[in-house]
């Protein structure tokens, strides 16, 4: 129980409790790859860049769970739904929680994504997180909004820009707490037939120096790939693999962080043409 209670003292510490951690990338895919996640294209992009969005199909359904350092306390959650109109684009809902019955944060998004021509997609998302305390403590909210990016420069190369409250909102807390701005770029090449590069790098207002994150994916046939990524600021080694079945993509992850140790991640999308 000490151990427990140790690991989520630093966790808070690094993080620096009053800063919202959910614009962390959500998805198996993403979490195997170094959080490498702006260039990505797939439901999970209605909670990482809603650019992405803009080329999905039908109805997309999914669920993502992260047990983070094996701890309950510090448990992610995410779910969401997409519905593509030709014509018109892509519509989502989204909800993250980050925490538990003592401490929590949870985000809500409603997110709108449109392809323009072959080289552009702009994604839009509004959002309200609302800031949970146990005990007699009110709860906190605030809105804020955030805006995506991406061009398919050439068959292989896909460029991705996000940024996360750029009017920067303020929490209704007694010190009129600011939230966080949060900016990536990246990129996505692809190497070889069947393989995958991500790199981006990402700056949070709320956090010192760039974090730099790249991840590799190898598909060894068509419903089933390999991934590995690595993290810097803080160091994190990542790992997984995904699987697709029919209409549902199950992608699992892990990864090693230099002080804090282990973390699990699994999603599942299904989508209703």
């Amino acid at each position: 129980m000490k151990k427990r209670f140790f690991i989520l003292i630093i966790y808070l510490i690094i993080n620096r409790c009053h800063a919202i951690d959910l614009t962390r990338a959500v998805g198996g895919r993403s979490a195997a790859m170094g959080r490498t996640s702006v260039c990505e294209q797939s439901l999970w992009s209605l909670l990482n860049n809603p650019a992405g969005m803009a080329n999905l199909k039908g109805w997309q359904f999914g669920l993502y769970y992260e047990n983070q350092w094996m701890l309950k306390e510090t448990a992610f959650k995410s779910g969401g739904v997409a519905k593509a109109i030709e014509g018109i684009g892509c519509f989502g809902l989204s909800v993250n929680q980050f925490g538990g019955s003592n401490y929590s944060e949870s985000k809500f998004g409603l997110a709108y994504a449109r392809g323009f021509g072959p080289y552009l997609q702009i994604g839009l998302q509004l959002d309200y997180l609302l800031l949970h305390w146990g005990g007699d403590y009110p709860n906190r909210g605030a809105p804020c909004f955030e805006l995506g990016l991406q061009s398919q420069v050439t068959e292989k190369l896909r460029l991705g820009a996000y940024l996360f409250n750029p009017i920067q909102f303020k929490l209704k807390t007694l010190n009129e707490d600011r939230l966080p701005i949060v900016m990536r770029f990246g990129m996505a090449y692809q190497l070889a037939d069947g393989f995958v590069t991500q790199c981006e790098l990402e700056k949070n207002t709320e956090r010192s120096g760039i974090h730099l994150r790249c991840g590799f994916e190898y598909t060894l046939f068509n419903a089933f790939n390999l991934r590995a990524g690595v993290q810097y600021n803080p160091n994190i080694l990542s790992f997984g693999a995904g699987y697709e079945f029919k209409h549902i993509l199950v992608d699992v992850a892990a990864q090693l962080h230099q002080l804090l140790g282990s973390s699990i991640q699994i999603s599942l999308a299904y989508q209703l043409l």
